[in-house]
């Protein structure tokens, strides 16, 4: 196909000729910031000389903080706390001093304080509310109560004899027509297996994330474990939904049977996905083959900067024990802002289960009622953690982009180690946390705004107004999407502040414009090389979640109603786990990435800082410069990569110069 055809000018200049893939009107052309980027006759990589940066939204934060102390110690002095962890009986007593544990009466959670849970059922105690008497009626509409064998959970009395609650309700549609058994039964797998679920969430995730970056770190083995854990995967989830499918199978022929058919119907369901899941794995591997090995290339290097800082992987815990350091006062003020409030009189009426019954007699009871200030300071209070989370996020973007940018510009490797990820700490805390407290607040601020699209979802979802809940739903994805665009433009502006020491700002124009001249392969390669870092999440969160099955399966059979609710947990803390480790790769290759290109226009052939195999492998993979707006001394591009022989700068041949146009052509078609 002839390059015209494919919409690819050809232009000679110099010694070299330069597909112009991406073309920038003239207004953005002419603009300041779309200059190539120009080396200083002393530089050495990241700016050495910094000034502190956007401070004006580092007190703006520190403000923020300020103010969320300021509305903990009011929510402290005016907040009900032990109503929230204790619970309260009808007549609005607290449980607790010789009458510390909560026994609901009804599925509106009304009860009474007892000095213990009851173990036994004995139909000759009766717990009821206030003066009414314990008839079978009044037990019935949720008057009252017989006592029944019960489980201690945070101060709460459970029933745990199923025929209990059978007994109780009356009606064997008890649990279908009341998803509250289902939550129950949920919320009691979840507690009978928590060791399981954090042990291997938590600490077979960590194991397996150290593998899966002590694999990467090893750039010998990259392609093969690149390759075995996607074969993992897809082993993985043949193995799971086969399993599931065939574990449902058995529960429906168990003869008497043992399982509902609802949850005959989530397993076999469940294993229906897997499979489809596994061909799809398969599919996207077959056709993303050639894209994954670009991406492994990338990968390798990031690889090679960890290898020479080793500490860099034990950066997520130090970002991790910030946000803990955070959360212990934050949690604690929203605990005492959801306590805020005082108890009024209600009149209740009881029908039981059966909505149409007849009511029965009329009893006044106390209802906790919380104050209209403590939805105001809610909101401000998840804002606040949304700001925090997303600053420390963006401060450890800043020292990782720093550290990995310092590696990319120093030609004596043996001078790098882990000293090089301690001072960009440093410089980034002297220098750069009102960048990151900017570029975190807009992103807070998105995030605010969709919480409260979906808090207003989740309102309209009682009414008929069809129309309103179709434009939410638009602003939601709208709002995802901005999301997702701004978090892109804040993790490379990040990537400039950290090499140039500017602000927000200067650093989102500077990124924008350098990906408008490159924007066909920092586009590609950043979508792939995600899919690959990805790759790594998915096996520790599914050989985790595969563990946990089989584990719970085999040594819980006896205390779990099923292992599908703890399993999708431990999948949930596994990922976030994973995602620790994986993020440090995804902010290393977009760093290398940007210091590549920047090292292109600002260097020579012979000057520049990138090693041989990435400039040859990106060319060859991700097709050449983007830019055709870079030139060098005056019309001339440089195009030119260290040969494979260290030599470099070399004038080639009009025969040279022809292939090299041949071979630009087929790339664009």
């Amino acid at each position: 196909m002839p390059a015209s055809a494919a919409g690819v000018t050809l232009t000679s200049g110099g010694n070299s000729v330069v597909p112009r893939r991406y073309i920038l009107s003239e207004q953005d052309e002419a603009h300041v910031n779309n200059s190539k980027f120009e080396a200083a006759a002393d530089f050495q990589g990241p700016v050495k000389k910094r000034t502190c940066t956007d401070p004006c939204f580092l007190v703006l934060l520190l403000g923020a903080w300020a103010a969320m102390s300021w509305i903990g110690r009011e929510a402290m002095l005016n907040g009900h706390v032990e109503v929230l962890t204790n619970g309260y009986d009808w007549n609005g007593t607290v449980c607790q001093g010789s009458t510390p544990f909560f026994m609901p009466l009804n599925i509106k959670t009304m009860g009474v304080c007892l000095e213990e849970c009851p173990k036994v059922y004995d139909p000759a105690v009766v717990f009821c509310i206030g003066e009414v008497a314990p008839t079978e009626d009044n037990i019935q509409k949720g008057y009252c109560i017989p006592q029944y064998p019960s489980k201690e959970i945070m101060n709460r009395c459970y029933i745990t004899n199923s025929t209990a609650l059978e007994a109780f309700s009356m009606a064997k549609s008890y649990r279908d027509d009341l998803d509250v058994s289902i939550l129950t039964e949920f919320y009691g797998d979840v507690i009978n297996a928590r060791t399981f679920i954090f042990g291997i969430g938590f600490g077979a995730a960590l194991i397996l994330g150290f593998l899966w970056t002590w694999l990467l770190r090893t750039p010998g083995l990259i392609h093969v474990a690149v390759w075995t854990v996607n074969m993992l995967v897809w082993a993985c989830l043949g193995a799971l939904g086969a399993f599931m499918y065939l574990w449902a199978n058995d529960w429906k022929n168990d003869v008497p049977r043992t399982h509902s058919d609802r949850e005959v119907w989530v397993a076999k369901g469940l294993g229906i996905f897997f499979l489809v899941m596994c061909a799809l794995w398969l599919c996207t591997l077959v056709f993303l083959r050639k894209r994954i090995n670009l991406a492994v290339g990338l990968v390798r290097e990031a690889a090679r900067a960890v290898i020479d800082m080793p500490l860099i992987v034990l950066y997520p815990f130090l970002q991790a024990a910030g946000l803990v350091l955070f959360l212990v006062p934050w949690s604690s003020y929203s605990v005492n802002i959801a306590s805020m409030g005082h108890f009024e009189p209600r009149l209740f009426q009881g029908t039981g289960v059966n909505p149409f019954a007849e009511a029965g007699p009329e009893v006044i009871v106390q209802r906790f009622q919380y104050g209209a200030s403590g939805s105001e300071f809610a909101w401000y209070m998840l804002f606040v953690l949304l700001w925090t989370a997303q600053f420390i996020i963006a401060v450890g973007q800043i020292t990782l982009a720093l550290a990995v940018s310092t590696w990319y510009f120093t030609r004596d490797k043996g001078t790098i180690g882990s000293g090089t990820l301690c001072k960009a700490v440093g410089i980034t805390g002297l220098y750069h946390l009102g960048t990151a407290a900017f570029g975190s607040l807009v992103i807070a601020v998105v995030e605010a705004i969709r919480s409260i699209i979906a808090y207003v979802q989740k309102i309209l979802k009682r009414s008929e107004n069809k129309v309103a809940q179709y434009l939410l739903c638009c602003c939601q994805c709208g709002f995802w999407c901005l999301e997702k665009i701004l978090k892109f433009v804040n993790k490379n502006a990040y990537i400039q502040t950290a090499v140039n020491g500017t602000s927000f700002c200067t650093s989102g124009k500077m990124a924008f414009f350098l990906i408008a001249r490159n924007i066909m392969r920092i586009g590609a390669v950043s979508l792939v090389s995600e899919f690959v870092i990805i790759i790594g999440k998915v096996f520790v969160s599914v050989t985790a979640g595969a563990i946990s099955f089989y584990t719970m399966t085999f040594f819980l059979e006896d205390r779990i109603h099923s292992p599908i609710g703890p399993t999708i947990l431990v999948v949930i803390l596994a990922w976030f786990t994973a995602d620790m480790f994986c993020q440090i790769f995804s902010m290393a290759v977009s760093a290398l990435l940007q210091a590549f290109i920047a090292d292109e226009e600002m260097f020579g052939p012979g000057e520049r800082y990138a090693s041989t195999a990435l400039a040859v492998y990106i060319d060859e993979n991700g097709g050449s410069s983007d830019g055709g707006n870079r030139k060098q001394n005056g019309n001339a591009h440089r195009t030119h990569y260290d040969d494979d022989d260290g030599t470099t700068g070399k004038i080639k041949s009009v025969k040279d110069k022809a292939e090299e146009a041949e071979i630009f052509a087929k790339v664009a078609c």
